[in-house]
């Protein structure tokens, strides 16, 4: 994939070729610094940076509702030898009262990314797994993605580092695209 292929935001890792995950540059830095070879991930929402993120960790286990995405993305990773993914299709619509069946069963999770549909319910079954724990949620409190103060009260007490894209442009002009990463301790 080229640059010219990607949406805003999206970058390629240069010490790799591999597409990133399409979060925040701030968020992607900051993976960049951490040792995750003996983490396991689980992440919700798959996309062409899983490839990306299955080099970075032990094993990386990726829950997508959209069976051809799911389906596109996992052919990237065989065809970048990441033999560490386990994809887990769970069609359903967001905000339908399917969030038991879209969160499954976690287990021996590290490292929980939060990057599709039922958002507060991930958030709120995090604080129920195994600790300590990292969560990372994209669109963190973003106008037109993800506005939920629920999920602020729920993490308020837990270290956190939030990082803005200063450079995002579709926002209500205050809620801008942020990607979240709270220490579950």
């Amino acid at each position: 994939m080229t640059e010219q292929n990607l949406s805003f935001g999206q970058r390629i890792d240069p010490e790799n070729g591999l597409v990133e995950c399409w979060f925040t540059h701030g968020c992607l830095d900051w993976i960049k610094k951490q040792d995750w070879s003996d983490k396991v991930v689980w992440m919700f929402g798959a996309g062409f940076g899983d490839a990306w993120l299955s080099k970075r960790c032990k094993w990386l286990h990726i829950v997508e509702r959209n069976e051809e995405w799911a389906f596109k993305a996992s052919v990237n990773c065989a065809n970048n030898n990441c033999n560490n993914v386990t994809y887990y299709n769970r069609p359903c619509n967001d905000s339908s009262g399917q969030h038991e069946f879209y969160l499954g069963k976690i287990s021996d999770c590290d490292v929980l990314i939060n990057d599709d549909a039922y958002r507060y319910e991930v958030i709120a079954n995090s604080l129920t797994l195994k600790k300590p724990l990292i969560l990372i949620t994209d669109n963190w409190q973003q106008s037109y993605v993800f506005m939920c103060p629920a999920a602020e009260e729920l993490l308020k007490d837990y270290e956190s580092l939030i990082f803005e894209q200063a450079d995002h442009l579709d926002n209500d002009g205050i809620n801008k695209w942020k990607t979240a990463i709270h220490f579950i301790k």
